[in-house]
Parts: structure tokens; sequence; C-alpha cells
């Protein structure tokens, strides 16, 4: 339960944005939620597969958002799975050190970005690195403001490298959903 608010940190401080910010969450962008966070404040189609993270408070009354192009650093030093499109741009799949041991295995999904060319399936990267920017959402004409969509889970199925996409991770029938806030 300390990764995830220690991956807070570390992107703050990746984009700058100093270390005495509180990051905000909105129901729809916790996993499991069917609300939306976005547009009409309607529902989604089917539960949220993972946690949005957009909006922080610097201050008391500075509320701001996640800058198209933000930098994205690794949570860990771990192993690149997949690299694959998503609906905004795209998603980078990684088994992080620590996790690998598992059977299942434990994965984690960094999405709607614009990932470093370099990083292929096969690379591996290092607690902290630099592994893409946030997607420019504009670019596809879209209301939702750019921001990381960050999904942990664990595959119930051995499942080849190329099939682990943005298709899998929405079927509940081949996945469990880790909660990333309680990792």
């Amino acid at each position: 339960m300390e990764r995830f608010p220690r991956y807070l940190t570390a992107l703050a401080r990746a984009n700058a944005l100093g270390d005495k910010i509180s990051w905000l969450f909105y129901p729809g962008m916790l996993q499991e939620s069917q609300d939306k966070w976005w547009d009409d404040f309607g529902r989604r189609p089917a539960a949220h597969e993972g946690i949005d993270i957009c909006y922080f408070r610097q201050g008391k009354n500075q509320f701001s958002h996640l800058a198209k192009n933000a930098q994205i650093p690794a949570m860990d030093k771990g192993l690149i799975l997949n690299r694959c499109e998503d609906f905004l741009g795209e998603s980078l799949v990684i088994t992080h050190d620590g996790f690998d041991h598992y059977s299942p295995k434990v994965i984690f999904v960094y999405s709607h970005l614009a990932i470093e060319k370099a990083l292929t399936p096969g690379s591996r990267v290092e607690k902290g690195q630099i592994i893409a920017r946030v997607f420019d959402t504009s670019r596809k004409r879209s209301r939702l403001l750019p921001h990381l969509h960050l999904s942990c889970i664990e595959l119930t199925e051995k499942t080849p490298m190329d099939a682990l996409n943005w298709n899998l991770f929405s079927d509940r029938k081949k996945i469990n959903l880790i909660n990333p806030v309680f990792i």
C-alpha cells in the first residue's frame, strides 16, 4: 500500500509540480466506477479498469491538471511486455520487479500516452525512468483532459505478450483487476 503514494510523489517530481501538491480524484476516475468524469458526466458503458490521474491542487485554491506532454515515470524496475494502441494514445504493459514471481502474472498498464520510441517489448526500465508523456487528447478531438490511466492486472491464464492489449484489459473473464491505490 506504499507504492501508489510514492508513485504520485515521483509523478509530481518528474513534472516539477513540487512536493506539497494534493492529487484529486473524482468518483469517475476511480477503479470500478461507472461514472464519467468528463463530457456529460453520464455513465460509462462498463466499469473503469483502473485509476485516472489528472487533477491536483497546489496551495489552498490553486487547482490544475496534468499538462499535455507531462512526463510519466516508471513506478519501479521492470520488463516491458507490450506496447499497444488505446483509444486515446498508446499503452505500455510492464511487469514490475517484486510482482514478477506471482502466478498468474501481475502486470501494470500505463495508458493514454505517447511512449518513448526506444521502449519496446523485452526492454528493461528503471524506477523513475521517464517512459512516456501524457498524450495530447486534443489531437483525437476528445473531451477528456490529458491524463494517465493506470491499471494493475492479474492475468488468469497464460497470455501471449502481443495479446496484452486494450481489448484484453476490459475482459473480466480473462483478467482480475487489482486496485493500484492499494499496492
